[in-house]
């Protein structure tokens, strides 16, 4: 009988543990994409993006596909949130020659600071979504 015992538990206890091991592997390069995600925003947040000029925007474009894999991957996690700000963000992106727009005609000075706003407001709503998503994740993996 407690053989019996035994040989369920240790049964139990590996079939969980398989679980757990799965689950980890399936999440990984969903947390590892959202994880590149976050140090492509905060360098990003360093300075205003400018289209053509800010090397990060070609780099956004990567994590961006990599987060809609993820999203495709793990339709029940708020990826599509991710991506929704980013695109924001690069369409917020100021043009390559706004300081010459800016010398020739100072009503556009609103514009450029509006669009400036916008890709501030767009990066912390991103790191937000990626922090919950992240910690979806953590609870999901955690054994």
């Amino acid at each position: 009988m407690i053989t019996l015992v035994a040989l369920l538990v240790s049964t139990w206890l590996v079939v969980n543990h398989r679980r757990h091991d799965q689950a980890v592997q399936w999440h990984q390069p969903n947390y590892d994409a959202a994880s590149d995600a976050l140090l492509v925003l905060n360098r990003l947040s360093l300075t205003t993006a400018v289209e053509g000029v800010t090397a990060e925007l070609r780099e956004l474009v990567d994590v961006v596909s990599r987060l809609r894999i993820a999203a495709q991957r793990s339709p029940d996690l708020p990826f599509g949130a991710i991506v929704a700000e980013l695109e924001g963000y690069r369409a917020s992106a100021l043009p390559q020659n706004h300081a010459d727009r800016l010398a020739a005609d100072e009503s556009l000075l609103d514009v450029h600071l509006s669009l400036a706003r916008a890709q501030g407001i767009r990066l912390e709503a991103a790191r937000t979504a990626i922090v919950l998503v992240q910690r979806k994740i953590e609870k999901r993996t955690r054994s």
